[in-house]
């Protein structure tokens, strides 16, 4: 028995394994991160994603003032660029492990990947729960008895008969926090935005030191100027106070004249607007008409009534005791306003 004990010792040894690495898993992607603490956190314990074991602390040593552990990952894992490690703890007294978070919106499938020997820089230590009673021992120390119960009756005071209220509160509260994160991203711009003018401002900083100088040399010629703009704006008053005596007086009655003829003359157009959109109507409709042409030259003729004479009837004035011989034939000479030019 003690030798097959002195052989696994030897295997052991001769393999670089000790107690606490026997049945971790390895790899052959080794990744470090360095932590301000490591709390308990030993050779041997687990690397996780997801709460979902890839890998295992196979080393941890102090560097400076801040201690490295390195970590074997499975063969068929790869992690992201971006990834983050977190020392956590797996119960309040289970053991320690490294968290690999990975970044926001990437998974095991999507690269680029960290190649072996990488460096996580992004690292933190989630509080122990040691830690956070050593904070808060000193505050209950300096509570007494009975401040405690003081402090328990004033709540119960307070939040009696106010169950509804309170979860109203907590509520709302939970609705603003959840606000919060839903605009988290465009807090993020306006954060970015504001980065970003900071920037241009920078750039043009020489224009803003010049800004002051400029903002003098023209309040000093305005300075200067003050007694040429109170002269003119004195001469401009005056011109119109000798307006108002002189111009307005003389031409206010004819102004008065003409605004009453012009009141009359749109009367009128209103009165007859029907009659002047008749009239407008009726030109239009003329000038649509095709024109009477003989010889390339524009006719128009005016109809007159009894221009056309019976062929019974004297010349213009009809005087039947004279004989006016053969009469022309009027019909014949007027037959071109109802025949097309030849």
């Amino acid at each position: 028995m003690r030798a097959a004990h002195a052989a696994l010792a030897v295997v052991m040894a001769a393999s670089g394994c000790t107690l606490q690495t026997v049945g971790a898993t390895q790899g052959e992607l080794t990744l470090s991160a360095t932590f301000s603490d490591v709390q308990s956190l030993v050779v041997g314990h687990s690397v996780q994603i997801s709460d979902v074991r890839v890998g295992s602390v196979t080393d941890v040593r102090l560097e400076g003032y801040r201690a490295k552990v390195t970590m074997a990952i499975q063969q068929d894992k790869r992690v992201p660029a971006g990834t983050s490690a977190t020392v956590a703890k797996t119960s309040i007294l289970g053991e320690n492990y490294v968290l690999l978070t990975l970044p926001k919106g990437k998974d095991l499938a999507t690269g680029p990947f960290l190649p072996d020997g990488a460096t996580i820089t992004d690292t933190s230590v989630e509080p122990d729960i040691e830690q956070v009673t050593a904070k808060a021992g000193p505050l209950i120390e300096a509570l007494g008895a009975q401040d405690v119960n003081a402090i328990l009756e004033a709540a119960s005071t307070a939040f009696a008969g106010k169950g509804g209220d309170v979860n109203k509160l907590i509520r709302q509260t939970a609705q603003v926090t959840d606000s919060y994160a839903a605009a988290r991203a465009e807090i993020a711009g306006t954060i970015d935005g504001l980065a970003k003018l900071g920037d241009q401002l920078a750039k043009g900083s020489k224009d803003l030191d010049r800004l002051p100088g400029t903002l003098v040399a023209a309040t000093e010629r305005v300075k200067h100027g003050r007694k040429h703009i109170k002269k003119a704006i004195v001469a401009l008053t005056k011109l119109a106070k000798e307006a108002n005596v002189t111009v307005y007086p003389r031409h206010a009655a004819r102004l008065r004249t003409l605004l009453r003829e012009l009141d009359a003359i749109s009367a009128s157009m209103l009165r007859g607007k029907e009659d002047l959109k008749t009239l407008v109507t009726r030109m239009q409709a003329y000038i649509d008409l095709p024109p009477i042409t003989v010889n390339g030259q524009v006719l128009i003729y005016i109809w007159l009534k009894g221009l056309l004479l019976p062929e019974n009837k004297g010349v213009i004035p009809n005087r039947p005791d004279v004989d006016p011989g053969p009469q022309p034939n009027r019909r014949d000479d007027f037959r071109l306003l109802w025949e097309p030019p030849r």
